[in-house]
């Protein structure tokens, strides 16, 4: 399965088309909320993280919040939140 494309050509996240997401009408505004997400805080993570490269800072920085920018993307962002089966769990607002 294919991955899904991140920043500079990294994975934004271990989960492949196909897998959780495969009926995901918004995926791609979920990837962008969190390139955004990422962009903006991964000098800091670095830095306090004391990782050398940014390549692993963005893996750490994923690994450690990507789930949380998931979950409250899709519980509370997302348009079809209501509608999504995957959301259900997060409980939408």
């Amino acid at each position: 399965m294919p991955q899904i494309p991140g920043i500079m050509g990294m994975d934004l996240y271990p989960v492949r088309v196909g897998d959780m997401f495969s009926g995901c009408k918004r995926l791609q505004d979920i990837l962008d909320a969190q390139k955004e997400i990422i962009e903006r805080h991964i000098d800091q993570h670095q830095w306090f993280q004391k990782i050398e490269s940014r390549e692993e800072a963005i893996r750490d920085f994923i690994e450690k919040y990507g789930f949380i920018m998931r979950e409250f993307y899709c519980s509370r962002i997302c348009e079809e939140r209501f509608d999504c089966e995957f959301a259900q769990q997060f409980n939408p607002k």
